[in-house]
């Protein structure tokens, strides 16, 4: 009797299998999740997580439809016709295209002197299919720039910026006709690769040594010449001039603070008068590229003083440096440049000189230049 009290029964040795098993189950499972927690971190239920895009990318990429849409009416092509003679005097008609950005709904256009200096019947094509015969109101070689006018009604004008404000990595999208008038009016973007750029210009009129151009990256060919160069703000900053041939995505622009004085007096007299001072000067950076034996901290060079000029009149010599024209400072020659082109023919202005270590402030009437 006693070994049979012993003996438990067969449905409580079930019960006790059951349990085992169940922790076992519960003790697997807490031990997955637990392990999985530590790898991979807590997951919150239907949550995907997404890689983020810079903020400052979302706008720029955003910007730049606005900027077309405002811009790109402002933007013309301009189609040339040159008319020479060969040998036996014949006629023959050399056909070119460029671009071209309206200023002011009067019909001002700015452009480059390489895109209409040469041409004997200049016609401008409107985004809306309009087209209009121009008259040239000035144009400079050595600037390459040029002004055009067309009489049209409804014209939609571009808004100029502050060239002095822009900065390496600014966003900039150039709009033009590159190769010809059958992708008018393209848009392409990049950023400010560099400032103060000098490049040497070949063309009809040979060689013209360019200064103090913007660098971008954004595309640039042949037929964008005189097309803007826009900042995120959808002002233009730069009138597009040429490309590095032998490499891709390096273009330069003018800067528009340099062609703001000529086209102001232009719609404000219908001419300008470009100030003339007498000097050859270089810039730092001039002298650094040119490898010039020349040491320029600041200001501007003066390597040559032509004789009976404004600057001879004034005193000025070779080897002073100019630190202010107009009681602003001038750091470059696109800056003594933008101050001069402000000037009033004839009117007297203080020039600040460096000599042997010596400062001195003179008077200076910048007299009106032979085109």
């Amino acid at each position: 009797m006693g070994k049979d009290n012993n003996r438990r029964p067969w449905p409580d040795i079930k019960k006790m299998l059951a349990v085992a098993v169940l922790s076992s189950l519960i003790g697997a499972l807490a031990a997955t999740f637990i392990t999985a927690s530590l790898l991979y971190g807590r997951q919150q239920p239907g949550t995907e997580q997404k890689p983020q895009t810079p903020n400052v990318s979302q706008a720029e990429e955003s910007i730049i439809p606005v900027i077309a849409r405002e811009v790109t009416p402002a933007v013309v092509g301009i189609a040339t016709v040159h008319v020479d003679y060969d040998f036996f005097y014949r006629q023959v008609e050399t056909e070119a295209v460029g671009s071209g950005v309206i200023v002011d709904v009067s019909g001002h256009i700015i452009t480059n002197d390489h895109v209409v200096g040469n041409a004997d019947q200049i016609t401008v094509f409107l985004s809306d299919g309009r087209k209009y015969k121009a008259n040239r109101l000035y144009s400079d070689s050595s600037l390459d720039l040029a002004i055009i006018k067309i009489s049209a009604p409804d014209l939609v004008a571009a808004r100029l910026g502050d060239s002095d404000s822009v900065v390496v990595g600014d966003l900039a999208v150039a709009i033009g006709n590159p190769l010809g008038l059958t992708l008018q009016r393209t848009v392409t973007a990049g950023i400010i690769s560099a400032l103060n750029r000098m490049v040497v210009l070949r063309d009809h009129r040979g060689e013209v040594l360019m200064q103090d151009l913007i660098q971008t990256d954004a595309s640039i060919n042949p037929g964008n010449s005189g097309g803007p160069l826009v900042n995120g703000q959808g002002e233009i900053v730069g009138i597009n001039t040429v490309k590095a041939s032998q490499a891709e995505a390096i273009g330069f622009s003018i800067p528009v603070n340099l062609a703001r004085p000529i086209i102001n007096s232009i719609i404000q007299k219908g001419r300008f008068d470009k100030p003339y001072l007498g000097i050859e000067g270089m810039d730092r950076e001039i002298a650094r590229v040119m490898n010039l034996k020349v040491t320029v901290d600041s200001g501007i060079y003066v390597a040559k003083v032509e004789k009976g000029s404004p600057a001879d009149i004034a005193g000025i010599r070779s080897g002073d440096i100019i630190t202010k024209l107009a009681n602003e400072k001038v750091g470059s020659m696109a800056k003594l440049r933008q101050v001069m082109y402000n000037l009033d023919v004839g009117n007297q202005v203080d020039i600040e000189i460096r000599r042997d270590g010596r400062v001195f402030t003179k008077k200076i009437a910048p007299s009106k230049a032979t085109m």
